[in-house]
């Protein structure tokens, strides 16, 4: 081996402990990362799909008829109750 291989193989022994720190803290902040943007696209896909049946639910409960009038509206398509013409 050259005498620059060897000074450079000594240099990396002597600061092993510190680039092993390193690629760790490298490790575990993209880990950390990835599980925030999974956390962030899961909770995103939940609420899109709470809204959706939300919405669903509404359209279901808006088409439905509402008995809670008392009135009755009839429609004089034939013109027989028009009473206006008959005095």
């Amino acid at each position: 081996m050259s005498q620059e291989k060897v000074n450079k193989y000594k240099e990396q022994k002597a600061n092993r402990k510190e680039l092993m720190a390193q690629e760790k803290r490298k490790k575990a902040r993209t880990r950390l990362i990835a599980i925030v943007i999974s956390v962030v696209v899961l909770v995103g896909a939940v609420g899109a799909i709470g809204l959706t049946i939300r919405n669903e639910y509404k359209a279901y409960i808006d088409s439905l008829p509402s008995y809670s009038t008392t009135s009755f509206i009839v429609t004089d398509e034939a013109g027989v109750l028009n009473t206006d013409d008959a005095e």
